[in-house]
């Protein structure tokens, strides 16, 4: 591979990286309007108001959001494996070590939101709501 190909290459990396960063920060905003509407109901049960607008149901929400931070660790897991590779081919077992460790990382981290995205649908599934379909 030449200079400039492995340029284009990295290139490419860093745009899917990008996007799916992009995935991760839409998750975290996501995140953001299920508190404020659970804090809207606090707020509403405290002072005993009964009227205004209904709150959206955040459970949907979550789901939405825990679907696209699945989506975007996915991304980084297989990004991980491929450094992984990658330095185990050509690099220094330094390298090669460290890019083991950012591969379990990854690989947790992803575990973990994927542990949450069950329990989200588990909760929907309890509370009698549809959680295949539907928008989030």
């Amino acid at each position: 591979m030449d200079g400039e190909e492995a340029l284009r290459e990295q290139l490419d990396q860093a745009d899917g990286s990008l996007s799916f960063l992009l995935l991760i920060v839409a998750s975290v905003l996501l995140s953001l309007w299920t508190v404020t509407i659970q804090r809207q109901a606090l707020c509403r049960t405290l002072t005993g108001e009964e009227g205004g607008p209904p709150l959206p149901d955040p459970l949907p929400i979550r789901r939405g959001a825990s679907a696209l931070l699945v989506g975007g660790l996915g991304f980084f897991l297989a990004q991980a494996a491929r450094t992984w590779r990658e330095a185990c081919a050509e690099g220094s077992p330094a390298e090669a070590r460290s890019a083991l460790t950012g591969l379990w990382a990854s690989l947790l981290v992803l575990l973990a939101a994927i542990l949450r995205f069950r329990d989200l649908k588990e909760a929907a599934a309890a509370g009698g709501q549809d959680i295949e379909g539907g928008a989030p």
